[in-house]
């Protein structure tokens, strides 16, 4: 039997089985992992409690709430940035996650999902590996003040650019599922849309971003820097638990 037709089989099987499975259960919690290593990524340029350097007014009105990556050691930036596709890897089982979800209703909404979801998190991975040398060029500019402001505006703008590529195919992703979960044509329960990223990210996230400008050094920039993979940890977490609940209430009726 050919490759091709052992993953047909495998993909068919999966559509049978909308509810609680093996593949389920460890692709999520892979998608769960990755979420973890970018999030101890984030530890690493966040967390630190040293007395702050005098920071630049460029500085503040670019990284208002991330400011804290100033005190990051040449070290922490670079295993920060490392992280990022090795989590990258990890988080790609998420795609793969949500193609089990969706596939018992509908297949092409499932690939659909599961393309956005992974090229997105690709470019996530990417974009968490580019922070480790904009922390660089951040502490750079900070240091030389008006001589470096032409670099950090370029380094900014890219950064800009990757995370706008991020946002437009998660935000996809997390509609489609938001959608079907709230039509019921997925393996979650309606209670599962209200922890859906694209809610979590998306609405709340601006949110907290405001509040976190006025809070101490690092908790502003450790509330939005993990944001992201704390917001991904508990939706992987609720999604490979939501179909045994799912399943256990469907029993007790």
């Amino acid at each position: 039997m050919t490759f091709f037709r052992v993953l047909e089989s495998y993909l068919l099987l999966i559509t049978r089985e909308p509810t609680a499975n093996r593949a389920m259960v460890l692709s999520g919690l892979l998608g769960f992992l990755g979420a973890l290593i970018m999030f101890f990524g984030d530890l690493l340029l966040y967390a630190h409690w040293r007395d702050m350097p005098v920071v630049s007014e460029t500085i503040l009105s670019l990284l208002p709430g991330r400011k804290a990556v100033l005190l990051a050691t040449s070290g922490q930036l670079q295993i920060s940035g490392v992280l990022g596709p090795i989590a990258g890897v990890f988080y790609l089982f998420g795609a793969w996650h949500l193609y089990i979800k969706l596939a018992f209703y509908s297949r092409f909404w499932a690939v659909l999902t599961a393309v956005f979801f992974g090229f997105s998190i690709i470019i996530a991975g990417a974009y968490h590996a580019l922070w480790g040398m904009y922390g660089f060029v951040v502490q750079f500019a900070n240091e030389q003040g008006l001589a470096s402001l032409a670099l950090l505006e370029v380094a900014a703008n890219y950064m800009t650019f990757v995370a706008d590529i991020v946002t437009v195919p998660l935000g996809l992703a997390c509609l489609i599922v938001l959608v079907r979960t709230l039509l019921t044509k997925t393996d979650y329960p309606r209670w599962m849309a209200l922890l859906n990223p694209l809610l979590l990210l998306f609405v709340s996230g601006p949110i907290l971003a405001a509040v976190a400008v006025n809070m101490a050094v690092p908790y502003g920039a450790l509330t939005v820097g993990t944001y992201f993979n704390v917001v991904m940890m508990i939706f992987f977490l609720a999604s490979v638990y939501s179909p045994q609940a799912k399943k256990l209430s469907t029993q007790a009726r």
